[in-house]
């Protein structure tokens, strides 16, 4: 019994055949060079899509030493933070006809740096990086050293200025603080710093800043370490209705935790806007949909995704360029979870 032999993968010089036209301009229209006349890149690909030929890409990257592919490095995809900040990334990057390649550290320094290899050794265009705690300035230098352009987002590392996208950490707290203070508060407590985080000292700062201006105290007992997580925010919240002298609102370092704090009030029997008012930060959209709805400051995380890329594209363009520094001014969203006014009695 005979049986046929497998058919060969089409070839571009079997594009090149049947289109009419030379191997040089089948392999300008599968590059998407502007050289090639529409029409002709038109009939180009048809052909191929009959043939059904498959790009190489790999093998592409491999000549040029360069791909169409963008990694993108982020540090807590459990935080829909993130999660939103990526969708406005590969948005735009989508407009210019870059792929992303996605790697998650889960705030692991050596993921990290495995990560950030791997991809270059798939000669990657660009990089967008949310970094993990503990990242080092050297990897600027090292990013530096070997030509990837790249943007660092939310996080800002020291040493070697380069492209940074984030948030105006302090403003947010400080619009924060202040409607509570409008409210009538004077106590205020906060769940989530994180010493030697960037972002959490500075949110910190702007927190210390709006009640000095105000002539109110800071009280370190309010002031609670929690894990950036809705676990954090939980047992933050028990801590603070532990205390004797209770404040009678918190800010929570981010909506995350805020959503914890809350499930924590609603086990015990509480309401945040009537019994202590809660308010978090970042302004993801499951804030909205919380019990109470969440007050909050919208950093606009799918917007940063946006410029992210942008900046990164820019980078790409211009190599050369001065590094630019993008700080998206936060939004005040108020809602039900901090009350109308001062809780009148401490839980």
């Amino acid at each position: 019994m005979s049986s046929k032999a497998p058919k060969s993968k089409a070839t571009i010089m079997d594009i090149a055949k049947v289109s009419g036209v030379s191997k040089s301009t089948v392999s300008l229209v599968l590059n998407n060079s502007e050289l090639v006349k529409s029409e002709t890149a038109e009939k180009v690909r048809k052909v191929a899509s009959q043939l059904g030929y498959i790009y190489n890409r790999s093998a592409a990257n491999l000549r040029q030493g360069v791909s169409n592919i963008i990694g993108v490095v982020v540090n807590d995809l459990t935080n829909t933070f993130f999660v939103e900040l990526l969708i406005g990334a590969e948005r735009k990057l989508l407009e210019s006809d870059f792929t992303t390649l996605l790697a998650h550290t889960a705030e692991d320094h050596a993921l990290q740096q495995q990560v950030i290899v791997t991809m270059r050794e798939h000669k990657i265009a660009g990089l967008i990086i949310c970094p993990t705690f503990d990242t080092s300035p050297e990897l600027i230098s090292m990013l530096k050293k070997w030509g990837v352009p790249f943007v660092t987002v939310m996080r800002s590392l020291e040493g070697e200025a380069c492209d940074f996208v984030g948030a105006d950490n302090r403003l947010g707290i400080q619009l924060l603080t202040q409607h509570l203070i409008g409210l009538g508060h004077t106590e205020i407590g906060f769940i989530g710093r994180h010493m030697g985080y960037s972002v959490s000292l500075e949110r910190i700062e702007g927190f210390k800043e709006c009640l000095e201006k105000n002539g109110l105290e800071y009280n370190d007992q309010w002031v609670i370490d929690a894990p950036i997580s809705r676990e954090g925010g939980k047992l933050g919240m028990a801590q603070l209705l532990e205390l004797k002298n209770k404040p009678s609102a918190v800010i929570c370092y981010n909506d995350l935790i805020a959503i914890g704090a809350l499930s924590e009030l609603d086990q015990r029997g509480l309401k945040a806007g009537d019994d202590i008012a809660v308010v978090g930060g970042d302004g993801i959209s499951e804030s909205e949909y919380c019990i109470p709805p969440l007050t909050t400051v919208a950093y606009q995380p799918e917007k940063l995704g946006e410029i992210a890329s942008e900046l990164l594209l820019a980078r790409i363009k211009k190599p050369d360029a001065a590094p630019l520094k993008f700080l998206l001014k936060p939004k005040l969203i108020v809602r039900k979870s901090c009350g109308n006014i001062k809780i009148r009695e401490k839980v």
